[in-house]
């Protein structure tokens, strides 16, 4: 039907009134302006800057879910990795925090994504955005930046997973495996990874709605078993002032520094707020797929990779806090997989494990897909050559993955 369809920025058929709520560009048609492009024309007559880079680039069949899962896994991944907000601000306050911080940052973020994402549907993304704002020299450069960034931090995702598997099972290789043959191991890992995305957004999906269930099931299982234990009074425990260093980013907080505010109720303010941050940014990546679906897919896309993304952090920390005898400073890594055995045994923190190290690759799929599309989306701009644009067989950009 047409009407699921993006109309292209020069033959939009119709303006919404400027009256209707921003929240409803979750569940309903996003509010449009009325005046033209920003490098001129009015795109109710089709004039302005290349009329087709807003049409759908690529046709892809994702349900909502499948939409969700696959921004989930690109900016999140679940609960592993919010051990520093507990660990810096003690149960009660990071209780608060995983609550708190879906509305103050992730929840505006999903709506400017999903109204730009529904107002200039394009591959970039944000680069389309910030181009159509302050013009292309600096959509160029957030794209550049942007992109840079996604490819260093996925590189990483091979080498901690090799890591994870060395130590979990070879420890005895951990520290004595030879280069050669551990930089054959990584870009084996990385050729084969770039396959499965090489064939299609719709195949990672799949993949990731496999990966979601078996690195998500130890959770709900943790949750489902943790409940009848939880001790309320756990969740009212407050800083204790044990933590001084932290391990993960060699933070040591007993130095003074520029911060002037190293505590508050003695929370350690840097490692807090930069990890809650850290769990709850980036969804501005699900625009990558703004042109990649309907405009209903997507929406229930954004929406449910809010609402997986924010119960997957506060759930699991309820239950662990509550259920568990982990004091303030055990909260380092691993810490959910001693919750989860004390909780439910051995046999559950041991699959927790295991669906950490799924977890990374899955992390690898959808960064990978994300930026991808928005190499793509850069080429059809014209703000990298033409080839980056290139389509294979599956309909994905070759030369860009």
């Amino acid at each position: 039907d047409a009407d699921d369809r993006y109309d292209s920025l020069g033959k939009t058929s119709k303006q919404h009134t400027s009256s209707r709520s921003l929240t409803s560009s979750l569940f309903t048609d996003p509010t449009l302006a009325t005046s033209g492009s920003s490098s001129g024309g009015d795109p109710e007559r089709g004039e302005g800057r290349s009329s087709g880079i807003d049409a759908p680039a690529m046709e892809h069949k994702m349900s909502g879910f499948m939409l969700a899962v696959l921004i989930f896994f690109t900016m999140s991944g679940g609960p592993i990795g919010v051990e520093p907000s507990i660990r810096a601000a003690g149960n009660l306050y990071a209780i608060i925090g995983f609550a708190v911080m879906p509305f103050l940052w992730a929840l505006p973020e999903v709506l400017i994504t999903t109204e730009l994402g529904l107002r200039y549907p394009c591959a970039s993304g944000g680069v389309r955005w910030c181009e159509e704002a302050f013009g292309p020299k600096a959509g160029l450069l957030v794209g550049y930046l942007g992109w840079i960034s996604g490819v260093a931090n996925n590189a990483t995702l091979p080498v901690l997973f090799l890591q994870y598997v060395l130590n979990q099972f070879y420890p005895h290789l951990y520290d004595d495996i030879n280069a050669l043959l551990r930089y054959g191991i990584l870009v084996g890992i990385t050729l084969l990874l770039t396959i499965v995305n090489y064939r299609g957004v719709e195949i990672v999906g799949k993949v990731l709605l496999f990966v979601l269930v078996i690195s998500m099931a130890p959770f709900l299982i943790m949750v489902i078993m943790g409940i009848p234990q939880v001790n309320t009074d756990r969740w009212l425990q407050t800083p204790n002032g044990e933590t001084e260093t932290f391990n993960d980013d060699m933070l040591d907080l007993s130095q003074s520094g520029w911060f002037p505010w190293q505590y508050a109720a003695g929370i350690a303010l840097r490692p807090f707020t930069n990890n809650l941050y850290w769990c709850y940014n980036g969804f501005d990546q699900g625009g990558h797929y703004s042109n990649s679906v309907t405009k209903d897919v997507f929406k229930r896309g954004m929406a449910g990779a809010f609402f997986l993304t924010c119960s997957s952090y506060l759930v699991p920390v309820l239950i662990a806090t509550g259920a568990s005898n982990l004091s303030q400073s055990e909260w380092t890594a691993g810490a959910f997989a001693t919750a989860a055995t004390e909780i439910g045994g051995k046999w559950l923190g041991n699959w927790m494990v295991v669906g950490a190290g799924l977890s990374l690759m899955a992390l690898f799929f959808g960064e990978m897909s994300a930026d991808s599309l928005q190499l793509m989306g850069m080429a059809e701009l014209g703000q990298v050559p033409s080839i980056f644009a290139t389509k294979s067989q599956y309909n994905t950009p070759t030369v860009s993955v």
